[in-house]
């Protein structure tokens, strides 16, 4: 059974596609809305998202750079759903929402632009993949090989916050 809460939630999550404004992996929107926010409880939010997509309110597509999670944005008849039921998301919650996007956008772009990945080889040592990414298109991407999980760990760790002074030096070295 459809309860008001689940509308409600349902209709947050259009909201917060629509501030957004660009395409968002759904392990990031599940971190913003239930691990980071608690705006919408962890064990609904999967079933909130499959249902908008299936109403063919949200649009999905495969993360190509991560092929275990998918790309949400609102559809334009998601836009005109959440146009209609606007009012029965508080002004307070809208207010809070859209206050923490603006402040939290960038942080949470990084995690889905500066990929970094790594895996064990078959002689034990690790090999590093670093990507930065413009929505699905790569521009940059670096492989290298490290002796160890710990330092593959601690180069993951950093890539976020380091991608984009990498990745100007690297254009700035090979361009004129």
């Amino acid at each position: 059974m459809i309860t008001d809460e689940d509308i409600k939630n349902k209709l947050l999550i259009l909201f917060i596609l629509d501030k957004y404004e660009t395409a968002i992996s759904q392990d990031i929107l599940s971190q913003m809305c239930c691990i980071d926010n608690n705006w919408i409880p962890y064990f609904c939010f999967g079933s909130f998202v499959d249902e908008l997509i299936g109403a063919r309110f949200v649009l999905a597509e495969k993360d190509k750079n991560n092929p275990g999670d998918q790309l949400l944005s609102i559809s334009d008849d998601g836009k005109v759903c959440l146009s209609y039921f606007y009012n029965s998301i508080f002004k307070s919650i809208r207010d809070d929402v859209s206050e923490y996007i603006r402040q939290n956008k960038l942080k949470y772009r990084r995690k889905q632009e500066f990929v970094c990945n790594y895996e064990k080889s078959a002689d034990g040592t690790y090999l590093v993949h670093c990507i930065v990414l413009n929505g699905q298109t790569i521009l940059f991407e670096l492989r290298f090989v490290v002796p160890n999980a710990r330092k593959a760990e601690a180069i993951a760790n950093k890539w976020q916050d380091s991608a984009p002074e990498v990745y100007k030096n690297y254009v700035d070295l090979l361009i004129d």
